[in-house]
């Protein structure tokens, strides 16, 4: 029957209703699964009807500010010249055990928030829980060891594995497109610190011996239970933030002596759905953007510059918006990871700018492409505000002389040059750049003149961090699949 009443359909209303057939089917699908994954993570039916509205808009792009994952954009998600609605399934795998050092070099992914000093973060605890007793005390033959500078080199590590599933809604109507993309992942960080036996700045502190070292380190361990930390490893599984974008694309055939060229806008919001850092486990990782609220708008030129070989570069901006949440925030030079103090705070992240010039060489083989991209990515500083009205204990962001002082342990030598000094390197190590290497390799069915059903394009992804600042350095892994239809 429906064979019969399509003869008398034109080809435009053939398309709209063999789309909504589809996009039915595909929420059905996800109904079913998210059926099923109620059953399991006892998500709300809230969430699951939510989830179910949404699952028309899903494609593969995703934007964020973490430091810890790349998720980069593939440019031809953008170019919707002559394609279909397709959906897109995909399996990613990510890992980094070590860090671009914010000025250079290399580090812990931890020490991004700063660097690691037990006078730090005792002399912190004194301010927040008076009257404190330092763990030093406990430990026989270590009173020389009071006040004075024990710093310890802390690693890690941060793997993520998931799955991301895409619809993309070809609108067919003035070039418009719409679309959203959300991961689904589990998150495992462990970390490790190491005393730095020939550091510190008092001479009773350096060339320590094995007893001794075990004596610090059962120290780290009791200011850890006073800070309420939840041990060096972390694991959660979730989802990500929620990308929804609404896409214009415009193709001129033959201009100016190029074959095709291809302008893509792009503007989009982001929802805060993902996974968020857990301020009691010090090694946690948000797996997006931490909670905010976000637009972001990007632009693609696509150049098709002979038969086979295309150029184009990728532009974009994005900006998280301010918001207020619970969290450690530092009292004075300490890791605010490792802060006893917990309190309101206001975040205001920076701006992140984005700039990804790319070659494609198509047809290798028959439907065989092989693109290289190279991503520069900057975030700006974030701003941070302490919003409580009661501040008995003050934050890095109002200390002044005469509270630091207050400690007679604590070196009285602080002036307000060295206050701000602080404010700006913690300001200036939440800036951070990364420059990434991408190399992808597709197979497209359609273009090898394969007549199979769906005609699928088959894609693998290797994300590179060839250089950077104040980041991950995460190798990520990308498998997946486009269905049109």
């Amino acid at each position: 029957r429906v064979i019969c009443y399509a003869q008398f359909l034109t080809k435009n209303e053939f398309k709209v209703i063999s789309n909504l057939l589809s996009v039915c089917i595909f929420k059905l699908l996800i109904g079913v699964i998210m059926n099923q994954l109620n059953g399991i993570f006892r998500f709300s039916k809230l969430l699951f009807f939510l989830s179910f509205l949404l699952t028309p808009f899903f494609v593969f792009s995703s934007h964020n500010t973490s430091r810890y994952f790349p998720f980069l954009e593939k440019p031809e998600d953008y170019v919707s010249r002559g394609k279909k609605t397709n959906i897109t399934p995909s399996l990613f795998l990510t890992t980094a055990s070590t860090a671009y050092r914010k000025g250079g070099g290399n580090t812990g992914i931890p020490e991004l928030w700063g660097d690691y000093d037990l006078k730090d973060i005792i002399f912190a605890l004194k301010q927040v829980d008076d009257p404190y007793i330092d763990p030093t005390f406990l430990e026989k033959g270590t009173r020389d060891w009071v006040g004075k500078s024990i710093k310890f080199n802390v690693g890690g590590k941060v793997t993520s594995r998931g799955l991301s599933v895409g619809y993309k809604q070809n609108l067919h109507f003035c070039g418009l497109s719409l679309g959203a993309f959300v991961p689904f992942a589990h998150v495992k960080t462990t970390s490790r610190f190491t005393f730095i036996n020939n550091d510190s700045e008092d001479i009773s502190i350096n060339n320590l011996k094995t007893g001794e070292q075990h004596q610090v380190d059962r120290i780290r361990s009791r200011v850890h239970n006073d800070l309420g930390i939840l041990g060096s490893d972390w694991s959660k599984t979730g989802f990500g933030d929620l990308d929804l974008f609404l896409n214009w694309g415009k193709n001129w055939d033959h201009t100016l002596l190029i074959r095709n060229i291809d302008l893509n806008l792009r503007v989009g919001a982001l929802c805060p759905t993902g996974m968020k850092m857990d301020i009691d486990c010090s090694t946690s990782v948000p797996f997006t953007n931490n909670g905010h609220w976000g637009a972001y708008f990007d632009a693609v030129l696509d150049l098709e510059l002979k038969q086979d070989l295309r150029f184009g570069v990728m532009l974009g901006f994005m900006d998280l918006f301010k918001k207020t949440m619970y969290r450690r925030i530092s009292v004075y030079k300490e890791p605010v990871i490792f802060s006893p103090l917990k309190a309101d705070v206001s975040v205001n992240p920076g701006m992140t700018f984005k700039v990804s010039p790319y070659l494609e060489f198509q047809n290798l083989r028959d439907g065989l492409n092989l693109q290289g991209r190279f991503t520069y990515l900057r975030h700006s500083a974030d701003s941070w505000k302490d919003m409580r009205s009661e501040k008995t204990v003050k934050s890095y962001l109002d200390q002044t002389v005469d509270s630091l002082r207050d400690l007679q342990d604590y070196p009285n030598y602080a002036t307000s040059e060295d206050i701000e000094k602080n404010k700006e390197h913690k300001e200036y190590i939440s800036r951070w750049s990364s420059y990434y290497l991408t190399f992808e390799l597709t197979y497209d069915s359609k273009e090898a003149f394969n007549n199979w059903w769906l005609q699928p394009t088959f894609y693998f992804i290797y994300d590179y961090p060839a250089s950077g600042g104040g980041i991950a350095k995460t190798h990520q892994l990308t498998l997946g699949v486009g269905l049109h239809f």
